[in-house]
C-alpha cells in the first residue's frame, strides 16, 4: 500500500476449506501463522504498520470495478469479472484487493488521528 503490508487474515482457514486427501496434506503442511508472525515482526523492526485484512470476498470481488459475483471466478485461477470484462489470474485479482481494503484500512484511521493543537499564546 505504500503506508505499510496489508496480509490476508488466513486464521481457521483449515477449518474452512474442502479439500481431497492429497491436497488437505498440502495445506496443513504450511505455515500460515508463522509467516504471518515472521512479516510482523520483520515489518515493526523497520516502523513499517501491518494490517490483517479480512479476505471476505475478495476473490469475487473485480479489483477495477467493483463488481462482485461467484460466477466471476471460472476457475480456481481464472477470474472473468461479468461487469466489467477484466480477466486475469484471480489470485493477482484477490491480492490488489487486499491491498485496496489495506489502504482504505489506513487512511480510514489516518483520519480519526487528531492533530496536534496549536498553543496559544498570551497577547
Amino acid at each position: 500500500t505504500g503506508q505499510g503490508i496489508a496480509v490476508e487474515d488466513l486464521s481457521g482457514i483449515r477449518d474452512r476449506v474442502r479439500l481431497a486427501r492429497r491436497q488437505r496434506q498440502q495445506l496443513h503442511s504450511w505455515a500460515y501463522a508463522q509467516l504471518r508472525d515472521q512479516i510482523t515482526y520483520k515489518a515493526h523492526a523497520a516502523g513499517v504498520p501491518v494490517q490483517v485484512i479480512n479476505p471476505r470476498n475478495t476473490s469475487k470481488t473485480c479489483h477495477l470495478c467493483g463488481h462482485c459475483d461467484t460466477a466471476n471466478r471460472h476457475s480456481q485461477a481464472l477470474f472473468r469479472c461479468r461487469g466489467c470484462g477484466w480477466a486475469g489470474h484471480a489470485g493477482h485479482n484477490a491480492a490488489a484487493n487486499i491491498a485496496a481494503l489495506g489502504h482504505s484500512n489506513y487512511r480510514a484511521a489516518q483520519s480519526t488521528v487528531p492533530k496536534a493543537a496549536t498553543p496559544l499564546t498570551a497577547s
